[in-house]
């Protein structure tokens, strides 16, 4: 069974909540560093390869919901080699 954390936070003065998978003891060392460097930038920090969360400007996002855009999709962009990359949370050799 998958758990999840939520964690309330304030984000341009407006309340919001990020939920994630469960950081727990147990998980092999590079998937817990990656859902927590995942975590990391979603809650407005940097990841330690230097990748951010760039939110849209208000304009933008006032733009996108007159257009009909519901849910705005923020790429991040880390390093290839950083353990938040999906093939590192997703290849299976961590499993092994």
């Amino acid at each position: 069974m998958s758990r999840t954390d939520a964690v309330l936070l304030d984000s341009d003065g407006r309340p919001a909540i990020y939920l994630g998978p469960e950081l727990r003891e147990g998980l092999p060392a590079l998937v817990l560093e990656g859902l927590a460097r995942r975590r990391l930038v979603a809650l407005g920090d940097a990841c330690p390869c230097g990748a951010r969360m760039v939110v849209p400007n208000r304009a933008a996002r006032r733009a996108a919901r007159r257009d009909g855009v519901a849910v705005l999709t923020v790429p991040i962009e880390h390093e290839n080699d950083c353990p938040a990359v999906t093939p590192a949370l997703l290849d299976g050799r961590w499993g092994r």
